[in-house]
């Protein structure tokens, strides 16, 4: 008479992608410990710094963005390239934003009273760009100061290293896997 696959064996496809995402985590937005920000009307109003601009490198595992700025809509006057921190000092924690090369951002980052850096988080609006934002322009907005960057920027080859590791782990497990099943239909 034969037997029904033990359930290991029928759960046994399934396990990399419990891997996956046990190693992936929530996502940070779920994790972090924030109030909800205001809505995007109100916050250009009240931020303490709000522009416009293009991430045109990263570092830090994302973490960290150079930022060609567009426009400068509340705050102080920023250069025409500049960093945004998405986190402050060497540890991960659950509120880090990570910024893509390429994308257009509204970013409402704060000033660091020590360093004076620019540090963004996900308790923030920074937001990728919509067109719809330009109706909450304000009328004082006004370009960056200096002149555009000529310098290659450099590609970061530490942001690569958590994806890296990553496929090893979930080819790790799959090997695994792949041995216990054959060994057990020997």
């Amino acid at each position: 008479m034969p037997t029904s696959p033990r359930p290991s064996r029928r759960l046994a496809p399934l396990l990399p992608i419990a891997a996956a995402f046990a190693l992936l985590g929530a996502p940070g937005a779920v994790l972090a410990d924030c109030m909800m920000p205001p809505p995007i009307e109100e916050a250009v109003k009240s931020a303490e710094v709000v522009f416009v601009g293009t991430v045109v490198a990263v570092q830090d595992q994302g973490r960290r963005a150079t930022v060609e700025v567009e426009e400068v809509w509340r705050g102080p006057d920023l250069p025409v390239t500049t960093v945004v921190l998405g986190g402050q000092g060497e540890g991960l924690t659950s509120v880090d934003r990570t910024y893509e090369v390429g994308m257009k951002y509204v970013f409402f980052p704060s000033v660091d009273p020590e360093s004076r850096a620019l540090v963004d988080n996900l308790c923030t609006n920074t937001t990728p760009w919509q067109d719809d934002y330009e109706a909450v322009r304000p009328a004082e907005a006004r370009p960056p100061i200096g002149e555009p960057s000529t310098e290659p920027v450099g590609f970061d080859v530490a942001s690569l290293v958590p994806i890296g590791g990553l496929v090893l782990v979930v080819s790790g497990v799959l090997l695994v896997v792949g041995l216990v099943a054959r060994g057990r239909e020997a």
